[in-house]
């Protein structure tokens, strides 16, 4: 009972009804819910995350194209340093607070560790999109969407820029090159993983950097080199 209202509650935040009501509980149980992790079905087990990488590919896709359409003058370096502020980690915990996802989300809290906590909700935001899109098709993803993205479409975002787009314009700029990534390993338990990569770039000594998230990581390496860049 309690679930079945927990459920219309967030639908009509979302704005979507779920067909198939699996869809969403699969979309909301983050992995690090389950402490006795042996007596879960692995397919069930990783559902969250499987919904989260679909809900990412789908979520650039749609940003992509609501400001291909919606921003005739950008060209392609503009679009990419717009897309990036609109599907960052940061935007996505943005999003998952304005749907209030915290009170429906089942994971497991850690009171010391507000960075994995906001990690785990930017997260939730792309499993929900992809949980909608398996629910409804991908129209309801973008519906879903553009509801949510199209208020923010026109924020300018030049003093909040990514530092992997940052650095990406610097490196090409002066070397014509992409930043050159590499994950070096991965450890922690699967609900709360940490990620450790090395960042290779415009000739400056080879840095290490580790995240919540591959993205994170780079996105802290490429902090690393933008700090040695400007004397921090």
């Amino acid at each position: 009972m309690i679930e079945s209202i927990l459920n219309k509650d967030i639908e009509f935040i979302i704005g979507y009804s779920f067909k198939n009501k699996e869809n969403l509980r699969n979309s909301i149980i983050h992995p690090s819910s389950y402490k006795d992790k042996k007596n879960k079905p692995i397919n069930h087990l990783y559902e969250f995350e499987r919904l989260e990488f679909l809900g990412d590919k789908i979520l650039g896709l749609s940003v992509a194209s609501l400001i291909f359409y919606k921003f005739n003058d950008f060209n392609e370096g503009a679009l990419t340093k717009k897309i990036s502020y609109l599907v960052q980690r940061d935007f996505l915990y943005k999003i998952a607070l304005e749907l209030k996802l915290d009170n429906f989300l089942r994971y497991s809290r850690k009171r010391e560790n507000n960075r994995m906590n906001k990690s785990i909700l930017a997260d939730s935001v792309e499993s929900l999109i992809g949980s909608i899109y398996v629910d409804g098709g991908y129209n309801s993803a973008f519906k879903f969407i553009k509801k949510f993205w199209s208020p923010y479409l026109n924020l300018q975002e030049s003093n909040q820029q990514d530092p992997k787009t940052k650095l990406q314009e610097i490196s090409q700029q002066k070397f014509k090159k992409l930043p050159e990534y590499k994950l070096i390993k991965k450890t922690g338990p699967s609900h709360s993983p940490v990620f450790t990569v090395s960042l290779k770039v415009l000739k400056m000594k080879l840095v290490k950097a580790s995240g919540t998230s591959i993205r994170d990581a780079q996105k802290e390496a490429a902090k690393k080199i933008l700090d040695l860049i400007s004397g921090k």
